[in-house]
């Protein structure tokens, strides 16, 4: 009766053996990872369009990036949404931008936030690159709470907003 116990406890004590030693030796190595913790805003958004944005920490604070695109109808007559929805969302080039030089960069991965902390909670001040008007704004994002936030696009020295809640996608569950 107690010989089946005493097997698994041998197996589980081999395993935390083998598992110490491995982590001394990727101590030794010095590749042990530490987990860093992420700041809130930092994870993929879906936009009210259903288009998603990656929010991750970058050498100007947190920089936000299309990785996900959904051709919005606004804005669009039917054959130019027909025609856009044909379209691979890989190959679609900011043509909205004001300056000509940038008109042929691809959408998919351009970055069009840039934010910092704010000195006020869960805010975080920066520039908001719209390519829907080929406009940059001045703006800020707000921590609605843990899985959503409001993005707020500013003209007229922050004093005129507008805003659009998205929600936090979920990280993909990993298959076993």
């Amino acid at each position: 009766m107690h010989t089946g116990l005493l097997a698994g406890l041998r197996v589980a004590a081999l395993a935390l053996v083998m598992q110490a030693g491995g982590m001394v030796g990727a101590m030794a190595q010095g590749a042990v990872e530490v987990p860093v913790a992420t700041d809130p805003i930092e994870g993929v958004w879906q936009t009210v369009l259903l288009s998603e944005i990656t929010i991750a920490a970058c050498p100007e604070g947190f920089c936000g990036t299309l990785s996900k695109i959904i051709v919005p109808s606004e804005g669009l007559t039917p054959e130019e949404l027909a025609a856009a929805q044909a379209m691979d969302p890989a190959t679609f080039t900011d043509l909205r931008n004001k300056d000509p030089e940038l008109r042929n960069r691809p959408m998919l991965g351009l970055q069009i936030l840039t934010l910092l902390p704010s000195t006020k909670p869960n805010i975080y001040d920066g520039e908001i690159y719209n390519p829907q008007d080929g406009n940059t704004y001045s703006g800020y994002v707000e921590m609605t709470g843990p899985d959503a936030a409001r993005l707020n696009g500013c003209v007229l020295f922050n004093v005129v907003c507008k805003g659009e809640d998205w929600v936090r996608v979920p990280p993909p569950v990993a298959e076993e």
